[in-house]
């Protein structure tokens, strides 16, 4: 079969501007790998993108970084991959710098960035570099490998989090992160988990999950920095990227609590810093992946350890309609991950 040298995709056009349209596949490199994407699922990153938050945003771009899907051509260099093998993306690592070394790979600092458009996973095809592909287990289906990615986002926070299976723990956010992230607390073990999320939907969700769902207005408030809630948290993990929701999980910990940010917030948080002091508690981020990130979250889903029948969206959305199902997702109208399809 001979590879294609075009394919749909939806293209970036700028803010609240999306575009379905035939776009150049590009060459392959030695080392490339062409996937034909069989799910692509919506990150909060791409709402950003879209709706014009952070400056992110590349026009003529193509986004989308969480796919699933098989192998339609290889590189001439390329050796472990083959036609037809089922794959996930992810990130492709220097593997060098200190960062790298010392088991960080999340901070590489040898990490190639684009500088120009990019082409992702809202289209019929992606090209990747052999390295950045992660081999899906035969008992898992594309649509369930596509949680992968989010997944070792989620397990990343709660690693950062150092959380214990006793631990009493606080999700702010009860979106499609939120929900990953109380799947992955529940991997270790952790069974004390409370979301604050406004959204009746989402909370509905978070109850599906078996976790207690609380609007963030019921959550107890603090008068002073000396001041600890009368039932406080070992560990609050901020996934809604809101200024309220970062200060409000602040407040909920326990002296020597943690607080690990894992949404993206452009704002700027009002931080009490004599909070911090006197009650001692750890505040840290998370950005994407542990090392080893990517095999456990595929492992896990292989294994049926997260529930992706209430993590995932029952209709999956095609390229003609991603615009305004990222408009229901800023509104909160959606809680589980949702995935796109070219057809």
């Amino acid at each position: 079969m001979s590879t294609p040298t075009s394919m749909k995709a939806v293209v970036f056009r700028g803010k609240e501007a999306l575009e379905v349209s035939e776009v150049p596949i590009p060459p392959l490199g030695d080392h490339d790998v062409l996937v034909r994407v069989a799910y692509c699922g919506v990150c909060g990153t791409d709402l950003h993108i879209v709706f014009g938050d952070g400056g992110w945003g590349v026009p003529g771009s193509v986004y989308g970084h969480e796919w699933s899907g098989e192998v339609a051509a290889v590189g001439p260099g390329v050796e472990n991959w083959s036609i037809d093998d089922r794959v996930v993306g992810g990130e492709r690592r220097c593997g060098s710098c200190r960062y790298c070394l010392f088991g960080r790979p999340s901070l590489c600092t040898g990490q190639e960035i684009p500088t120009g458009p990019t082409l992702g996973g809202f289209a019929e095809y992606v090209v990747q570099h052999e390295d950045a592909l992660y081999r899906v287990a035969p008992g898992l289906d594309l649509r369930g490998a596509a949680l992968a990615e989010p997944l070792a986002v989620a397990r990343h926070g709660v690693t950062r989090s150092k959380a214990e299976p006793s631990d009493r723990v606080l999700v702010t956010g009860g979106g499609p992160i939120g929900l990953l992230t109380l799947a992955a607390l529940r991997s270790i073990g952790v069974v004390d988990i409370t979301v604050s999320e406004p959204s009746s939907v989402r909370r509905a969700a978070v109850e599906r999950l078996g976790a207690v769902s609380l609007a963030p207005a019921e959550l107890p408030e603090v008068s002073s920095y000396m001041e600890v809630v009368a039932e406080p948290f070992d560990v609050a993990i901020e996934c809604s990227g809101t200024m309220a929701a970062t200060v409000q999980a602040l407040e909920q910990l326990r002296p020597g609590g943690r607080l690990v940010i894992v949404g993206s917030n452009f704002g700027t948080v009002p931080l009490d810093p004599l909070r911090v002091l006197v009650q001692e508690v750890e505040i840290t981020g998370a950005r994407e992946y542990d090392a080893g990130g990517f095999d456990e979250a595929l492992r896990l889903l292989a294994q049926g350890a997260v529930p992706q029948e209430e993590l995932l969206e029952s209709t999956d959305t095609r390229f003609i309609d991603l615009l305004p199902l990222l408009q229901r997702m800023q509104r909160g109208e959606t809680a589980r991950k949702p995935l796109v399809i070219s057809a």
